[in-house]
């Protein structure tokens, strides 16, 4: 077990080694693998080994079938030490608008102790966590553990092909513990801490009342799509909210005790969002704790476009043939995307909308670990210990990932504060890092690493 003192001493020289941070992640970003057009996923595998190996970690590229490769790098193979997983990916979203940017998404660009470019979600934390590991290496000689980097081209678009790598593959998701993308920071700095993911299904709904569109005046005689396809969402979520699918909310994770305890002494509240993206209202309830409660255990049916009929400038008077909307389902552990899917298909035959076209397009399986668990109170000590004070904590983030691969094979998991912060705009134009996060962050994962072997269980004897 390390001393306090040499923990000092590998934030200490973090700090000193935090511009390789900004070199590294800089040339990182500079790949535009937007995982949504499949574009330079060989390229974006390449750079992300060139990163690994950048800072000691030994890395190969692993092909997923159908999919980009997966990289992955270790460090360590002593069986007498726990395995902590590091899994981040390379891949972004569409950078559209690209108008609204104030500078190149694709060249980072350091202004005003800031970092703009594709490096919030989840680049700049992969490159954090390498040179957090070499850095502990550097100073103390040797890691207390081993550490498994994976990092894959797809969970922009929900890990399509992953799955099916995952079953062929179960112990590359198999270990102690695993630190899944991450969390970020407040306003103010102060550290987040999710225990999981919320899960997802993504799907478009499309209506087809004719073969092409007609003129407007015979909307009196042929169903307009739009409006079927109206009148079918107006079944699916009330004006609450509440999403109205019989047995939508079957299953489904309830707060605990603990968990309430949790966010209690959580200091954030969701109403931060007016001022970060100019939100009209925050809906939730008066009270802070209110509003963090259906941040957390409120499910979601969001529409994430809808399209029919003539959008251009001027007007065209159509009657349009076709309409279609994209919706994500945000949910909670204890719910399963396969389920909800079926569920919804049932509902609008039920409803009377059966001719409605219902397409998946992606699902990640939600997925959580308590926080009284040995990588949540590991997590919690070493937030203090580099922040000076506890973490704010969540049972899992609002947004999805990759965890339910690792909790389905009994990995714990945990999203320690990564570089970002709730005003990094992700997914959204100027995408940015503030410095002084990431450099924390650096030696948050350094001194993740060095601590989880001290809240690590016993290994059960193999005899």
């Amino acid at each position: 077990m390390t001393t306090a003192a040499d923990r000092q001493r590998v934030y200490a020289r973090i700090a000193e080694r935090f511009p390789e941070f900004v070199e590294g992640v800089c040339d990182l970003a500079r790949v535009p693998t937007i995982s949504a057009r499949r574009e330079a996923e060989t390229e974006g595998a390449t750079a992300t080994r060139r990163a690994l190996e950048r800072f000691g970690v030994p890395a190969r590229i692993v092909p997923v079938p159908g999919g980009p490769s997966l990289v992955v790098g270790e460090v360590g193979e002593d069986p007498r030490r726990p395995t902590l997983i590091l899994y981040n990916h390379y891949d972004v979203q569409p950078v559209d608008p690209l108008d609204e940017w104030t500078h190149d998404p694709f060249t980072p660009v350091v202004e005003s102790g800031q970092l703009f470019g594709g490096i919030a979600d989840t680049k700049g934390n992969l490159v954090a966590q390498a040179l957090a590991q070499a850095t502990i290496r550097e100073v103390l000689g040797a890691l207390p553990l081993n550490l498994r980097f994976m990092a894959e081209g797809e969970e922009e678009v929900g890990s399509p092909h992953l799955g099916a790598f995952a079953r062929r593959h179960p112990g590359l998701f198999r270990a102690d513990g695993a630190c899944v993308e991450a969390g970020s920071h407040a306003l103010d700095g102060h550290p987040q801490l999710f225990m999981g993911n919320k899960g997802i299904l993504y799907v478009e709904l499309r209506a087809r009342t004719a073969s092409v569109d007609q003129h407007s005046s015979l909307a009196a005689v042929i169903p307009n799509p739009a409006w079927r396809l109206l009148a079918a969402l107006r079944t699916i979520r009330d004006d609450r909210g509440r999403i109205t699918i019989p047995g939508f909310h079957d299953g489904m994770a309830r707060p605990t005790p603990d968990a309430l305890a949790y966010l209690a002494r959580n200091p954030f509240d969701p109403i931060v969002y007016r001022r970060v993206y100019g939100a009209k209202a925050v809906l939730g309830g008066r009270r802070r704790l209110d509003r963090l409660k259906a941040y957390c255990y409120s499910p979601t049916c969001n529409i994430d476009g809808i399209v029919s009929g003539y959008v251009g400038e001027g007007s065209k008077t159509i009657n349009p043939a076709w309409a279609a909307v994209k919706l994500d389902f945000r949910l909670l552990p204890g719910q399963r995307p396969a389920r909800i899917l079926a569920r919804l298909r049932s509902h609008l035959r039920r409803g009377g909308f059966g001719d409605l076209e219902v397409i998946p397009r992606s699902a990640f399986e939600p997925g959580a670990t308590p926080v009284s668990a040995p990588i949540g109170q590991a997590a919690i000590a070493a937030c203090q210990e580099v922040y000076g004070r506890a973490p704010g904590v969540f049972p899992w983030a609002p947004g999805s990932s990759t965890t339910g691969y690792y909790t389905s094979r009994g990995t714990p998991v945990v999203k320690l504060p990564g570089v970002a912060y709730v005003g990094s705009r992700v997914h959204a134009p100027n995408e940015h890092i503030r410095l002084d996060d990431a450099r924390r962050a650096i030696q948050l994962a350094a001194a993740m690493m060095l601590r989880f072997p001290e809240f690590r269980p016993p290994r059960r004897s193999r005899r």
